[in-house]
């Protein structure tokens, strides 16, 4: 009998060391399953704006954006793990967010990281995570905002 649990024991080691244990970490897929979707709802809004403005037409009001933009100028894109997208012009410029409240602490939260992490994949300066809207609010806490700017002024 302890030959045979020998055996088993070496072909179990064996599998170990020849294929190696795969772990996957949920909190990693769901922080990339979001930054993907954000990213691309991004694109879709800036797309529509871009197009918006090289027909010459005039930057949407805040109040009926999307009916200035959608279907005209493209899809409006889905709603991102629990977040919306909204709109806003100010003195400062206009932009497009994804905001929504936070499920859990603001530095674990695989919503922060995820639209943390698209910071690297826009101009510096256009892109801000930050608690609310329009890039103010400071750090996340309760509530994530990820702002994208379409134009802005010099700070």
């Amino acid at each position: 009998m302890n030959i045979i649990q020998a055996i088993f024991a070496l072909a179990l080691m064996g599998m170990v060391v020849a294929g190696g244990i795969q772990y996957v970490n949920p909190s990693a897929m769901a922080k990339s399953r979001v930054a993907s979707q954000a990213d691309s709802g991004f694109s879709v809004l800036e797309g529509a704006y871009r197009s918006r403005q090289a027909s010459g037409a005039a930057v949407p009001a805040a109040d009926g954006w999307q009916a200035a933009l959608f279907p005209a100028f493209g899809t409006m894109p889905a709603a991102v793990s629990g977040l919306s997208w909204s709109y806003g012009v100010q003195a400062e410029g206009t932009w497009f967010c994804l905001s929504g409240p936070l499920s859990g602490g603001a530095a674990g939260d695989p919503v922060t990281g995820a639209l943390t992490s698209l910071a690297t994949r826009r101009p510096e300066g256009l892109y801000e995570v930050t608690r609310t809207c329009g890039g103010a609010g400071g750090e996340p806490a309760g509530t994530v905002a990820a702002t994208l700017w379409m134009q802005r002024t010099a700070r």
